[in-house]
């Protein structure tokens, strides 16, 4: 928590304010919603701020609560807190990982119905601590089986871990007909190549996938922009010397994966027999690899121009997107 007393800068007053935004945009349409919001805050001196600036804070609509306490022992009064009828959101954000990203703290909260999440996993921690026999106990909770990275380059190793963690999530037994899905987007260092952490988003509605990647398209365009440009400073500070040409990217981000891995992943998927693909089947495949669904719609338009795929409900003038997965299209495997 920062040093400024009005926390105007911080994770909870942009929360309020992204309240505040969704009420006003609700409003618009005839929607009147009353958000409720709960903060948690351990230490006693930022909880006391936190406190202060929560009641000296009052927006129309919206009704914000504090406790103090450890998150995981509070876990009951959470729940009570959130009662069982209203659809909660729960915004996971320790400055550590232990007792608080596990699975069985994590499990009570995840068996609440009508609710979604979004976890910090904070990779950096993680990766260095997952080897050390001291913390094999906290491993074991976090990901449910001790992981072995032994061997793995790197890259591999975060994709292990990730996914590692995403299975663990998700296969937590809930009273729900509907299983939990996953998701995660990065969130790299600005300056050096290698992940600070990941945000897990878990859902039990196929769209809630499919809005989280897009979501995390924009931002990793965004972030791509940002890490060019913080780069691009650091080397003019460095020099002393202006550059005439910036590191720019461009909007797209197909780049980050392999066009012919996702082609061949479509082909997969495909059959000579027309197939339907929905909201569901396009959230399915963005669970499955974590791609987004630029990848997916560049690499069928691809093969449409290899005579290798065909949606049969596509329009006589091809649209900017070959599939339109709320329209349930049919589409089909041409090559043999």
């Amino acid at each position: 928590m920062e040093s400024d007393e009005n926390l105007s800068g911080t994770s909870i007053a942009i929360s309020l304010r992204v309240m505040r935004s969704c009420r006003d945009s609700l409003r618009e349409i005839g929607k009147s919603v009353e958000f409720r919001a709960l903060f948690i805050e351990k230490e006693k001196r930022a909880y006391k701020k936190l406190d202060t600036y929560l009641k000296g804070t009052h927006l129309d609509g919206i009704t914000t609560t504090s406790m103090n306490g450890e998150f995981h022992d509070l876990r009951g009064d959470i729940l009570r807190w959130c009662g069982t009828k209203d659809f909660g959101f729960f915004f996971i954000d320790p400055k550590g990982w232990k007792n608080d990203i596990d699975i069985p703290t994590l499990t009570p909260l995840l068996q609440r119905q009508r609710s979604e999440y979004l976890i910090n996993f904070m990779y950096g921690f993680l990766v260095r601590a997952h080897t050390q026999k001291l913390f094999q106990n906290d491993m074991q909770a976090i990901f449910g089986e001790l992981p072995d990275t032994s061997d793995m380059s790197p890259k591999k190793k975060e994709e292990y871990l990730i996914q590692q963690y995403r299975n663990a999530l998700s296969s937590i037994s809930t009273d729900d007909t509907k299983r939990l899905r996953t998701a995660h987007v990065s969130i790299l260092d600005p300056i050096k190549e290698r992940t600070k952490y990941h945000l897990v988003y878990l859902t039990r509605h196929p769209l809630g996938i499919v809005k989280f990647m897009d979501a995390s398209e924009k931002m990793d365009i965004v972030q791509k922009r940002v890490r060019a440009r913080t780069k691009q400073q650091r080397r003019i500070e460095s020099t002393g010397q202006e550059e005439l040409f910036t590191d720019e990217v461009d909007s797209g981000t197909s780049d980050t994966v392999d066009i012919e891995v996702v082609k061949q992943y479509w082909l997969d998927k495909l059959s000579h027999t027309p197939k339907p693909f929905d909201y569901e089947a396009l959230a399915n495949m963005l669970e499955e690899t974590n791609w987004f669904e630029t990848n997916l719609q560049q690499a069928f338009n691809e093969l449409i121009e290899e005579g290798k795929a065909v949606n049969l409900d596509a329009p006589i003038k091809r649209p900017r997107k070959p599939v339109h997965f709320d329209k349930n299209e049919r589409l089909q495997r041409t090559e043999q």
